[in-house]
């Protein structure tokens, strides 16, 4: 009788669930129809981990390198299976993720909900509201344009943050078993997730919170408490860590060898240990980009907005004759965003946190009572003027320079995040206190109006700015222009009233959701509506404000039939026609596409493009200086036996490259330079499309010379070398992380190898005794192969992978045993619930 009581009391939140579940799958119906979701970036990640999940299905173990992109690179980024995580796997299995498929959306959404759910519980807020307040932060727009885009990590990551905060109050209301259990186990998802630039912001925001809970203990009196809350909490939160570090401790290792760690090829300004400044901040959002949060389109939302053909646009293509099917077409696909973005390709939508939730959130700093919502609502602020980058030179230059490992970073933008999980906190928790009637009806009123005054006034204002100052003239718009000929200057015309009609349509539309947000409050003040009536009311207003927008970024568009997304990965003609070379191992250059922008050839192919963006920094060096100017010496250096190239009616065709070198050579000389930059200039030689260029001199021949630094002068002391007419070296034998070669030459030889140094892991044998490897050609290895007939291997063995996985497993075994002893205490009484309730709050049957 006690269990099936005790059962009844969660009878409530099942229900909530429930509600979740129905509203993730229905925002994503297509999901259940047969369908896939597009996800750009879900694609390319699938192109790029081909090599290592068929090396994973076939071994079981990881391929810890992958040849298939940027000529090879460490696995680690790309794709990873943890060998000791119970973590890994729980965390998966929560998302119903298959490793190597699209995940279907909805579970992203309905993760995001039980999150927020789980800290309203904690804040002992009415179920009912607990459950709005998790509808605005799942459905913020931010949310559905990542999921669209495939930024599926980012989308996991922002999603726990709300229960890992639900732990931390848990552990310092006095319950510190429970909160650091909680909290444990959402951190080590959040860190085995790994989106670490989201995993960067969320703990700032838990370190603003938690300096915040000691300002408050120090009022209070409760230092103690405060203390031992603290130290529970870091050691949970060292378990968690622990538990999911194997990936990040071997990321760190190879941060310093990415993008991410800065090039000495340009001197101090780019040797600094981080991205250059340019390139991080380019995504940077204006002042003015701030309002988008109250008015969605404020600056036209994306790139790629369908506007309708009766829109100004579409009209103006009808009369200039384009056919119907292409009007229908363009304008499905619109440029409405002009904002300051300049990187347009990756503008996808505006942030927008919903206009009865921005009302609430000003009506929270009137009505809370407690100072904590002071230390949310700078953190609130903090992380805005991270996400202004650029626009906000004099704070973001001073972050970039020496916040600690802030300059790894890109995207600024990508901090608006945090706020649009802040304001739905803080507007969910001034809806607590007003229904609790911890301010009386007069006072409601008196808060509300102002409220209204002042989130409607801005509306209001915004609305009167879009008819009469604002210009939508974007900063890539003559670029656009030229797209269309002649016509660009009229269409641009017509695009720009289209972009005014939005504007003021959605400022217009966030007036009268503060208005209508406005009136329940009013009615509740005047008690003309109850509780039960207001909540649904304001739950209604909510959805209704912010499903339709997140719906505009993510709908049945963003899918395919699962016949179109399976056509996504056969190979095309020249594809096939590649593939019939049964060479061991050779590379491809993909030029049909952005070929250091996409990652398709990776996925049919050892590629010397591809994508990610932190591929190895000496790589990024060789492609801005010799790759990209096509340097037929260089490309010959790196095996790249075929080009695809664009064909007849753009279809791609196959270009063998009789130059390509093959896996590994004997040379005849040694060029020694002294600095990275001359070490990249003695690279020098004429492009593919000319090939007699006499205006370089001294052009770099591969085959006869190896370029070394000479800080490797002491590996080569006074070894002499040359090679015979007939010297070579073969492949035998092909791995990602294993390599077997034959050599034969009658002198002492230096070897140089088409395979891309990286120091950390990397060990070469020779007859089984290990022999130093050296940095030759800026990327290359080379090796000293004494005379004779030698069996040669390369093997992959990072120093930290072992040891990464040891820790792992040790902090898998400790959180274990802390969520063990943390459901022991909670359930040792019968009845005694999870989380604190609080009996005064209201409860809506």
């Amino acid at each position: 009788m006690q269990q099936q009581e005790g059962f009844k009391k969660y009878l409530p939140h099942l229900l909530v669930l429930i509600i979740f579940a129905v509203l993730s799958c229905a925002f994503c119906y297509p999901a259940f129809q047969g369908n896939t979701i597009s996800q750009h970036d879900m694609f390319t990640w699938l192109y790029a981990s081909q090599e290592s999940r068929e090396f994973y299905k076939q071994t079981g173990e990881n391929a810890m390198w992958a040849n298939n992109m940027f000529g090879g690179m460490p696995q680690i980024l790309i794709d990873y299976y943890p060998q000791t995580s119970w973590v890994n796997k729980l965390n998966q299995i929560i998302q119903f993720y298959t490793h190597g498929q699209v995940p279907n959306p909805a579970t992203f959404f309905f993760l995001a909900m039980v999150s927020f759910y789980i800290l309203m519980c904690t804040m002992r807020v009415n179920r009912w509201l607990g459950a709005i307040g998790a509808i605005a932060f799942a459905f913020s727009s931010y949310n559905p344009i990542i999921v669209s885009a495939g930024h599926t990590t980012k989308m996991l990551d922002i999603a726990y943050l709300p229960a890992i905060i639900a732990g931390v109050l848990i552990a310092y209301r006095g319950k510190y078993l429970q909160g650091a259990a909680l909290s444990g186990l959402f951190l080590a998802f959040f860190i085995d997730t790994g989106h670490y630039q989201i995993v960067y912001y969320g703990l700032l925001l838990i370190v603003i919170l938690v300096v915040g809970i000691l300002v408050n203990a120090i009022r209070q009196g409760k230092l103690k408490q405060w203390f031992i809350a603290s130290i529970v909490l870091a050691l949970s939160a060292g378990f968690a860590f622990a538990a999911s570090s194997a990936r990040f401790i071997q990321i760190s290792e190879y941060n310093k060898y990415s993008s991410r760690g800065g090039s000495e090829l340009n001197g101090p300004q780019k040797g600094s240990g981080g991205l250059d400044r340019e390139y991080a901040f380019r995504w940077s959002i204006g002042m003015g980009e701030a309002l988008c949060t109250l008015v969605p389109d404020l600056y036209g939302g994306s790139m790629s907005e369908d506007i309708g053909e009766d829109s100004h646009f579409g009209q103006k293509l009808s009369q200039l004759g384009a056919p119907q099917q292409q009007v229908a077409q363009i304008t499905q696909h619109a440029p409405l965003y002009w904002g300051p973005q300049q990187e347009t390709g990756n503008m996808s939508g505006s942030v927008y946190f919903g206009a009865v939730i921005c009302l609430l959130f000003v009506l929270a700093l009137l009505v809370i009572r407690n100072p904590l919502k002071w230390w949310l609502t700078g953190a609130c602020a903090f992380f805005f003027f991270l996400a202004m980058g650029k626009n906000f030179p004099a704070f973001n230059y001073f972050m970039f320079d020496h916040f600690p490992y802030y300059n790894k970073f890109r995207t600024p933008s990508m901090a608006l995040a945090i706020p649009s999980i802040i304001f739905p906190i803080l507007a969910i928790w001034a809806l607590r206190d007003i229904f609790t009637d911890k301010i009386s009806r007069e006072e409601l009123w008196k808060k509300v109006r102002l409220s209204v005054m002042i989130t409607g006034g801005l509306c209001l204002l915004i609305l009167i700015a879009t008819q009469t100052s604002m210009e939508y003239k974007g900063v890539l718009d003559g670029q656009l222009a030229q797209q269309f000929g002649q016509a660009g200057p009229e269409l641009f015309k017509a695009l720009i009233q289209d972009r005014a009609s939005a504007a003021s349509s959605d400022a217009l539309r966030s007036l009268v959701f503060v208005l209508l947000g406005g009136a329940v409050l009013w009615a509740y003040a005047k008690n003309k509506l109850n509780k039960q009536m207001a909540i649904g009311a304001l739950g209604l207003l909510i959805a209704a404000d912010l499903i339709p927008v997140a719906h505009r970024y993510l709908n049945e568009k963003n899918f395919v039939d699962n016949d179109t997304y399976a056509m996504q990965f056969e190979p095309n003609a020249a594809d096939l026609q590649i593939k019939q070379d049964k060479d061991l191992y050779y590379r491809v250059y993909d030029l049909t596409s952005s070929p250091f922008n996409d990652s398709r050839a990776s996925y049919f192919h050892k590629s010397i493009g591809g994508y990610h963006g932190a591929k190895m920094q000496i790589y990024q060096d060789l492609i801005e200086n010799q790759i990209g100017r096509y340097n037929s010496a260089v490309l010959n250096m790196l095996n790249t036996k075929y080009f695809i190239v664009p064909g007849d009616k753009g279809a791609p065709m196959v270009q063998a490259n009789p130059g390509a070198l093959g896996n590994a050579w004997f040379v005849s000389e040694v060029k020694w330079v002294n600095t990275a930059r001359e070490e990249m200039d003695a690279l020098n030689a004429p492009s593919l499309g000319n090939p007699a260029d006499t205006a370089i001199k001294d052009a770099f021949n591969p085959v006869q010379t190896a370029v070394l630094r000479n800080t490797f002068k002491n590996e080569m002391g006074n070894y002499t070398f040359g090679k015979d007419a007939t010297a070579h070296i073969a492949l035998t034998k092909y791995g990602p992380r294993r390599m077997s070669f034959e050599s034969n030459n009658s002198q002492n030889g230096l070897a140089v190898f088409s395979d891309i140094y990286y120091p950390a892991g990397w060990h070469a044998t020779i007859d089984g005794k290990e022999t130093p490897i050296m940095r030759t050609d800026y990327v290359l290895r080379a090796i000293k192969v004494p005379a004779g007939k030698h069996a040669i291997e390369f093997y992959f063995d990072p120093p930290l992978f072992a040891s990464a996985e040891r820790t792992a497993l040790i902090g898998n075994i400790l959180l274990a045993l802390l969520i063990v002893g943390a459901l022991y205490l909670t359930f040792r009484k019968s009845g005694q619930p999870a989380f604190p309730v609080d009996k005064n709050a209201p409860q809506v049957k």
